[in-house]
């Protein structure tokens, strides 16, 4: 009998064995498969066994939500959000197997994340050991760029790469940093629509975009999140009880004091501070500010999240404060990488005309033609007319403070070369100007318009080193142009008239909205100009009209809909010097400024003899009668090697 129930038992677990085997994987969101499986790889601060936050968990579970085709989410660092769709893609293969494409800005930030975040999550995840073939040099089913596992295969592919939009059909697809792709992949258009169109035969196909934002109008995510529901973030005031969301106009602080920032609630005025912030997000819930936008035809969850909800111990609302204080004081540029970065918010561009009546009055008194000290190297901007060139050269100097050199005028009809203004171009490129330190100085770049009489243009510019000349044109097409470093494109112009030679393509707008914030500085006090002052010599009221000549006007594009810039010149002016500076801008640009490094700065000081040096006091005698005071110690003679000065031939006698 024991022997006959031992064989029964034995039975009943073969049995209840193969029905585990043929018994359908167990329903999980994305959260919860994150936190039974995912593992933070070694060299993450957090390092072990992944704890979905609050503020994630709806984030991620409507990635796995089958009632959800897109999701958008525009966000600040230090929330988390890499490691999360990281995870995403870890679920596809493992718990819903199915054909996945990740879209990054280049080809290697998408080889970048392979590397560093994909293959860790498959060495580490256990429940992936085994699903995505081993990685061999030989072996296409492993790649940096592609994997194969059973049921579909990831890809891994730069915006900017036109080639991995080709041939390729994914259920699932994720755009990575949106607003750091080009307008175009290639010739073949816009990355996030060819990336959609790689999902159009799946009816369960799910979009995910995620991003920190760029400039107001011309973001993509904040396209997405407004199309979408905007889900935001709501936390109870721990003391009355009242939902509001974390907005940076209500955190305050005591003069001079920002670490000790607070909360104001909105309703009732209660002082919140940072320790209450993780019971606050355990009981806070996502609320959509727009739910008429998720309908059957637009199923769209999108979300806004920011650095002032991070567990971060680096996000406290304190270290939040004090890096604003500091980017407040640092300058546009600093201010804007805040809002996008910390606060997950678009930087609004202050494009509008400055006065020129203020800039007239503070004008400096170094002569016109003469290099006063602080300027490191010389650009020029050259624009074309039919009857002249006008020209203006600028020196630039540690953090990209300016001085306007030099303003003319060549006359002459720019369509002859023996008669017209190129010979008194050719002087002005080959002259030599002498610095305060009294160091020649020579026009390292000069950019050239191009867009008139450009057969000439090219005809003079193809005999001067490429170096040092270049030839601009202008693209009026702002969308989606982000930041100055994309707003200087290179592209190879085919036209037998250049000859080879290159031109370059410059968004005049982003470069007048950088200037005339520039223009708006005041130098401090006691004299030290900020990063990007402009200081110019005892030029006539016309150039400073001429340098504000244009302003913004904000519009909507008729046929998307879309908010778009134009830049129009205000009636009575002319625009010829602000053309001047934008090209000289743009020279200083290709003269790579904008990643200049302290060594970069010291050399060219170096250059132009303004190295400063600093002699160290000696230290007061500790022996002695008496102590010498200080007017004796700053004169003291320093002490002569102890060695004694060498003679001529010492070490052969």
């Amino acid at each position: 009998m024991a022997a006959a129930r031992e064989s029964m038992t034995a039975l009943a677990a073969l049995r209840a064995y193969r029905c585990e085997l043929w018994r359908p994987p167990r329903r999980l969101d994305l959260s919860a498969w994150a936190d039974e499986h995912f593992i933070l790889p070694l060299g993450d601060a957090n390092a072990g066994r992944w704890r979905t936050l609050p503020y994630q968990r709806a984030i991620m579970d409507a990635i796995s939500d089958p009632t959800i085709e897109r999701v958008s989410v525009m966000k600040s660092r230090r929330v988390g959000y890499t490691l999360a769709f990281c995870a995403a893609v870890g679920y596809f293969i493992a718990h819903d197997p199915c054909p996945i494409l990740v879209v990054q800005p280049t080809v290697d930030e998408a080889k970048k994340h392979s590397k560093e975040n994909i293959a860790p999550m498959l060495r580490d995840v256990r429940v992936l050991h085994g699903l995505v073939a081993e990685a061999k040099s030989r072996d296409s089913a492993n790649t940096l760029s592609d994997k194969s596992y059973a049921g579909g295969s990831l890809s891994l592919i730069g915006a900017t790469s036109p080639r991995g939009f080709r041939r390729t059909s994914r259920r699932i697809v994720i755009f990575d940093e949106v607003d750091g792709y080009p307008r175009s992949a290639g010739t073949e258009g816009d990355p996030y629509q060819l990336g959609i169109g790689r999902s159009e035969y799946y009816w369960n196909r799910k979009i995910i975009a995620g991003s920190t934002p760029t400039i107001t109008g011309l973001s993509r995510i904040e396209d997405l999140f407004e199309e979408g529901d905007q889900r935001r973030r709501y936390l109870p005031c721990p003391q009355c009880g009242e939902f509001h969301v974390l907005k940076w106009e209500n955190f305050k602080w005591p003069a001079d004091h920002p670490e000790r920032a607070h909360f104001i609630c909105p309703v009732n005025g209660c002082v919140i501070e940072d320790r209450d912030k993780r019971a606050m997000d355990a009981a806070g819930e996502w609320r959509p500010e727009a739910p008429g936008h998720f309908t059957e035809a637009n199923r769209h969850a999108s979300f806004h999240i920011w650095a002032a909800y991070s567990y971060s111990p680096n996000a406290s609302w304190g270290q939040l404060a004090t890096e604003w204080v500091k980017a407040n004081h640092d300058g546009d540029e600093t201010r804007k990488t805040y809002v996008n970065q910390v606060r997950g918010e678009t930087w609004k561009i202050k494009g509008e005309a400055p006065p020129w009546e203020p800039l007239f009055r503070r004008r400096s008194t170094y002569r016109i033609g003469t290099v006063p000290r602080g300027v490191l190297f010389l650009t020029a901007g050259v624009d074309v007319q039919k009857d002249r060139l006008e020209y203006e050269v600028v020196g630039w100097g540690r953090g990209k403070v300016s001085w306007s050199i030099d303003y003319g005028v060549l006359v002459g009809d720019t369509a002859d070369a023996r008669k017209g203004p190129w010979p008194q171009l050719d002087a002005l490129l080959n002259r030599v100007f002498i610095a305060e330190s009294g160091t020649p100085m020579d026009i390292r770049v000069l950019a050239i318009d191009a867009s008139y009489n450009t057969h000439q243009v090219a005809t003079w510019a193809r005999t001067k080193p490429k170096e040092r000349v270049l030839m601009i044109n202008g693209d009026a097409r702002i969308d989606r142009m982000v930041g100055l470093p994309t707003a200087l494109e290179i592209t190879s112009r085919g036209k037998r008239a250049m000859r080879g030679y290159r031109t370059w393509k410059v968004n005049g707008g982003i470069v007048k909205s950088e200037l005339y914030g520039w223009l708006r500085l005041d130098e401090d006090v006691v004299g030290n100009p900020p990063p990007g002052f402009c200081f110019f010599p005892e030029y006539g009221h016309e150039y400073f009209r001429g340098l504000t000549s244009e302003e913004r006007l904000e519009t909507k594009n008729k046929r998307t809909g879309r908010l778009q810039y134009e830049w129009h010149v205000i009636s009575g002016r002319r625009n010829e010097v602000l053309d001047c500076r934008v090209y000289a801008r743009a020279a200083a640009w290709v003269f790579q400024i904008d990643r200049f490094t302290e060594s970069d700065w010291a050399a060219l000081e170096r250059a132009t003899g303004q190295e400063v040096t600093t002699v160290k006091p000696q230290d007061p005698p500790v022996t002695g009668p008496a102590v010498p005071s200080q007017q004796q110690a700053a004169v003291r003679p320093q002490r002569a090697p102890w060695l004694g000065p060498r003679r001529p031939g010492w070490l052969r006698r």
